[in-house]
């Protein structure tokens, strides 16, 4: 492949990326955002089981499958470069191209921690609520 092969392949694979990685974004925290709060989207009240469920089966692998593609990406813009008759300055493009997704998977793996335990937390104190006599 030619220079301006891999950089039209590249334009397209982080366009086809971010709006991935936006629309990840959205699903992750709205899930998140019903577990925390304990109502749909439609304002019906789930209860402590369903937000658990929703916790175990779908915030978690969601979150732990976007970080996981933020580094796959990331991996491949690195190793785009490989792939040129001509590099020049296409290995500094993916480089610096490369910060978003890696940055991205720092952010989801590093803050999703602090969401998990905020999450526990009030799964936690709902458990309780719940418990409660009368």
């Amino acid at each position: 492949m030619n220079s301006l092969q891999l950089g039209l392949v590249l334009i397209a694979s982080i366009w086809a990326a971010m709006n991935t990685l936006i629309a990840g974004y959205g699903a992750v925290n709205g899930t998140r955002d019903r577990i925390l709060t304990g109502y749909t989207d439609d304002g019906i009240k789930l209860t402590v089981e369903h937000r658990r469920i929703l916790y175990e089966n779908d915030w978690l692998p969601m979150k732990m499958g976007i970080a996981f593609v933020s580094l796959a990406f990331g991996g491949f813009l690195v190793f785009l470069p490989e792939l040129a008759i001509e590099i020049g300055s296409l290995r500094s493009f993916c480089y610096v191209a490369s910060l978003l997704p890696f940055g991205s998977f720092v952010g989801f793996f590093f803050l999703g921690l602090r969401d998990r335990q905020l999450i526990i937390t009030v799964l936690k104190s709902a458990d309780a609520e719940s418990q409660k006599p009368g």
